[in-house]
C-alpha cells in the first residue's frame, strides 16, 4: 500500500516521502481502516526530524488521525461492520491507505460530515475535550483564555469551550487571523505579547482568566500564567514558541495558581478509549447539527504529501491542513 515512508533517522532530508509500506493486520479487538482523508498536526513535524517517536509498539508511519471505510474487523470486535464510514484517533499510521486501530478509538461519522472534515476532527476534538474538561474542569460561566487558538486544536477548543459555556477569550500573534475565531464563539481577541495580562484583565471585568489553554509555552508562559485569576489553572499542550521558559514561582504561590502539563498521544490505549467515548457522549449530537465543527484550511493529494508538511511549518493558516488518501 501507499503512504508516507518512517522518517530516516539522520538522514539530511527530513521532507516526507512516498513509498511502499507493509499491508496492515487488524488484531483482536482492532479495525482495519481503509483511510479516504487524514490531516495533519505539528507533531508530524516533530516526528520527520526524529524529535518525536511514536510510542512503543505503535506504527512508525505518520499519521495521529484518519476518517474511512472499515474494511475488517479483528477478533472480538462488536459493534462496527464492514463499510461502516469512522473516524479514528491514532498514536500513528494515519498517513496511508489502511491503518489498523483499536476499536475503541473509532467514531462514527455523523452523516452531515464528508471524510475530509472528519478527518481534521479525531486529534483536535478529543485533544480540546481532555484539556478543557478532565486536565482543565472547565465550569460553565469561567473565563477561558485559548492560545495559538488558530491551530487546528485551538479552533475546536474555541468551539467546544463556548458549548461547555465558558466565556472565551483568544490570543495570538495575528490579530487579523483571530477575528474569524469571534464567529466560532471566542467574545474577545487579543494579542499575544507583554501585554497580554493587562489585556485579558481589561476583557474579563478585571479579574483575570479561570482556566489558560495554553497552545504555545515557550517565552510567552510567564504572561499567560500572569492573566490568571487567583486560583486559576494553565495547562500547557503546545510548544510552538520553544521548550523553556523563566517562571515567577512567587506568582504561582501568592495566586494559588496550578499549571498542568498535558499530552495526548503517549497515554495508554485503556485511557483513549475512555476518553474517546466521553467527548463522543457529548461531541457527536453537537457535531450532526453544527454546532460543532472542524475548521480546513486547505485540502492536499496524497502526492501533495511534501507541500502540506511545507505549509503546515511554514503556518499563517486557520484550522486543520487535510489530506485525501483514497483514489477517487
Amino acid at each position: 500500500m501507499r503512504g508516507v515512508l518512517p522518517a530516516r533517522p539522520g538522514a539530511p532530508d527530513r521532507s516526507p516521502r512516498l513509498g511502499d509500506l507493509p499491508e496492515p493486520v487488524a488484531g483482536r479487538g482492532e479495525v482495519l481502516l481503509e483511510v479516504h482523508a487524514t490531516a495533519l498536526n505539528r507533531a508530524d513535524l516533530l516526528q520527520a526530524r526524529g524529535r518525536y517517536d511514536p510510542p512503543p509498539g505503535e506504527s512508525p508511519v505518520p499519521g495521529l488521525e484518519a476518517a474511512g471505510v472499515i474494511g475488517a474487523l479483528g477478533e472480538g470486535v462488536e459493534g462496527w461492520r464492514r463499510g461502516d464510514r469512522a473516524m479514528a484517533l491514532l498514536a500513528g499510521g494515519g498517513q496511508a491507505e489502511r491503518v489498523a486501530v483499536p476499536a475503541a478509538q473509532l467514531l462514527p461519522i455523523p452523516e452531515t460530515l464528508s471524510f475530509e472534515q472528519a478527518a481534521a476532527l479525531p486529534e483536535a476534538a478529543v485533544t480540546s475535550w481532555v484539556n478543557l474538561v478532565e486536565e482543565g474542569a472547565l465550569v460553565a460561566g469561567e473565563e477561558v483564555l485559548i492560545t495559538g487558538a488558530t491551530s487546528g486544536v485551538g479552533t475546536f477548543a474555541v468551539q467546544l469551550a463556548r458549548e461547555l459555556g465558558g466565556r472565551v477569550v483568544v490570543a495570538g500573534r495575528d490579530e487579523e487571523r483571530l477575528r474569524p475565531l469571534l464567529e466560532l464563539g471566542a467574545r474577545a481577541a487579543v494579542r499575544l505579547d507583554d501585554m497580554l495580562p493587562g489585556v485579558v484583565r481589561g476583557a474579563t471585568g478585571g479579574q483575570g482568566a479561570d482556566l489558560a489553554l495554553d497552545l504555545v509555552g515557550g517565552r510567552w508562559l510567564p504572561a499567560v500564567l500572569e492573566s490568571l485569576a487567583p486560583g486559576g489553572r494553565c495547562v500547557l499542550v503546545g510548544l510552538v514558541a520553544g521548550r523553556r521558559a523563566e517562571l515567577d514561582l512567587g506568582l504561582l504561590l501568592s495566586r494559588r495558581l496550578r499549571l498542568v502539563g498535558s499530552v495526548l498521544r503517549s497515554r495508554s490505549r485503556e485511557e483513549k478509549a475512555r476518553l474517546v467515548a466521553a467527548f463522543a457522549a457529548y461531541g457527536l449530537p453537537r457535531l450532526a447539527d453544527g454546532r460543532l465543527r472542524p475548521v480546513i484550511a486547505a485540502t492536499y493529494p496524497l502526492e501533495g504529501i511534501a507541500e502540506a508538511y511545507a505549509d503546515l511549518e511554514r503556518g499563517g493558516r486557520n484550522g486543520k491542513l487535510v489530506i485525501r488518501v483514497a483514489r477517487g
